[in-house]
């Protein structure tokens, strides 16, 4: 089959295996999971396979149906992307008028709507029509990172494949390879996105350095800043919103490697092993105890982002308390 060059997912490939030698599509499938890790990949390889003109199993990658689908051209697949951040009825209108078309090939029309969360109440009610009244021969793949926002009448007509997080090692070579970067690097910035290959390698990691020294620089400054200083710098931290969660991920992983460099003494286990010199100093600042607590604090933090927080008013939060432990931490000393 040609899902060589996707890494993880073992199950479900297997399942669209099983669709494909049966060639018993669903009139809508339903991919979720964490973003980018291959669920938009995997959709296209997939309709690259049910598309494919020879008689090969698989797709051969070199008819004109396997070009134009590397193409982002042929006339049977339609490819949906968000627009200025939606889907709007309209899209879902054409999407409609599209599959009651006959097929050019005369095989199957397939259509992947990629980011489906971004469609309002109005797009996915006009979609759910086109879901309860398919057209013949037709396959809808939505991909999500979201599904709780689709309405659950969505869901129900999908056969829903659930997508999980890449195994470290599977991630970190998927961002080798296609970054160029060192293992060490490669692992880091698998970390840092949270295990998704498409986040990591979005990352500019020379510009996310020049960030790093100066959070870390002001994390070790904690105790000695004012509370319109604190304002401040959660102001700035909360600047694109895009990679919020990375800087989440970042702050998780930096007391990570102090709690571990505290346990251990060395830097076998750290990722910012460039930074040994300031995860020592705060190793000896905080108690393991303390450290522990703002791991937790962290990750709870991080949980209320997930569930829509606001990002600057939930980082003033986070740093206010992170300042106030600092100073009960110097006056003890």
């Amino acid at each position: 089959m040609s899902f060589q060059h996707i890494r993880g997912h073992e199950r479900i490939l297997k399942i669209l295996t099983r669709i494909i030698e049966t060639r018993r599509l669903a009139h809508a499938y339903l991919f979720s999971g964490p973003e980018g890790i291959g669920k938009r990949l995997t959709a296209l390889a997939f309709s690259k396979i049910i598309l494919c003109s020879s008689e090969s199993k698989g797709s051969c990658g070199n008819c004109p149906d396997c070009i134009q689908v590397d193409q982002s051209n042929h006339p049977d697949l339609i490819l949906v992307e968000p627009q200025e951040g939606k889907i709007t009825v309209d899209n879902i209108r054409n999407i409609k008028r599209e599959l009651s078309r006959k097929s050019f090939a005369g095989g199957y029309k397939l259509c992947i709507i990629n980011n489906a969360e971004k469609m309002n109440e109005n797009s996915q009610n006009a979609l759910l029509k086109t879901l309860e009244e398919p057209s013949p021969a037709t396959t809808i793949i939505l991909i999500t990172s979201q599904p709780y926002l689709l309405l659950p009448t969505i869901i129900s007509r999908c056969q829903h494949l659930k997508f999980q997080p890449l195994s470290l090692s599977s991630a970190t070579e998927v961002v080798m390879k296609k970054g160029g970067f060192e293992p060490q690097i490669a692992s880091f910035l698998v970390a840092l996105s949270g295990g998704s290959p498409g986040k990591a390698l979005k990352l500019n990691i020379d510009s996310f350095k020049e960030l790093r020294k100066a959070w870390i620089n002001y994390l070790g400054l904690l105790s000695k800043v004012q509370n319109e200083d604190i304002l401040k710098f959660a102001e700035e931290f909360s600047h694109d919103k895009e990679i919020s969660d990375l800087k989440l991920n970042f702050l998780r992983l930096w007391y990570r490697d102090i709690i571990l460099y505290k346990i251990y003494g060395n830097t076998d286990h750290l990722l910012n092993k460039d930074k040994t010199s300031e995860i020592a100093s705060q190793s000896s600042f905080w108690s393991l105890k303390d450290l522990l607590e703002i791991l937790v604090l962290i990750e709870e933090y991080q949980q209320n982002l997930e569930r829509n927080a606001n990002f600057q008013l939930t980082m003033e939060t986070l740093f206010m308390k992170l300042n106030q432990k600092s100073l009960s931490k110097e006056n003890i000393l």
